[in-house]
């Protein structure tokens, strides 16, 4: 099963169900094709093959990329950890704890707690976020369990979001302002 990183604010976030949604950037970008300004970038019969089309739906041969998801998986939830002897201690538990070593965030399914179903791929630009999607990625006044880093009570779901992409996302081609195509991931929380 493959796994995917998620910091202590998102399995928190999940585990409240208030995190529905998670967004990844697609890489490689898509390229708009050369006059087909009209041209969208979708997937053919639900695959994983997603690729430009033309407004009438013909398909533009060209570039394909696939995604990491589908509809279906499953995959189990990376997070900061400790292991003291035969007990696991997860960060997002125990935020303030501080471990005799580093916490570690490379874990092994086995150590994992949460596990995910993927039911829907999407594609789109980041600044496109609705302010419905960044209440399902879990941007709703605060995470539960504690105060979120970057909420301002002054400030939208969709300008939290923003600031948390730009504060986890450190190359300039994957900030918010870059706008890059992001994959849309809507799952579900199963275990």
């Amino acid at each position: 099963m493959k796994g995917k990183i998620f910091n202590a604010q998102e399995v928190q976030s999940m585990i409240s169900g208030n995190k529905t949604m998670f967004r990844e950037v697609i890489k490689p970008q898509p390229i708009q094709p050369e006059g087909f300004s009209d041209a969208y970038f979708d997937c053919y019969n639900k695959g994983n093959q997603w690729n430009w089309w033309k407004k009438d739906n013909k398909q533009l041969l060209g570039q394909i990329v696939k995604s990491p998801y589908q509809g279906g998986q499953k995959i189990f939830c990376k997070e900061s950890f400790w292991e003291a002897g035969s007990k696991i201690i997860y960060k997002a538990d125990h935020e303030s704890y501080k471990p005799i070593s580093p916490w570690r965030r490379v874990m092994k399914q086995e150590h994992s707690r949460l596990t995910l179903l993927i039911k829907e791929i999407r594609v789109e630009r980041l600044q496109d976020i609705s302010e419905e999607d960044a209440i399902a990625e879990g941007f709703k006044n605060t995470f539960v369990g504690f105060q979120h880093p970057v909420y301002n009570p002054g400030r939208t779901a969709n300008q939290d979001f923003e600031v948390f992409w730009n504060a986890t996302h450190k190359k300039p081609e994957e900030k918010f302002e870059a706008n890059p195509w992001v994959w849309k991931i809507e799952f579900e929380l199963i275990k």
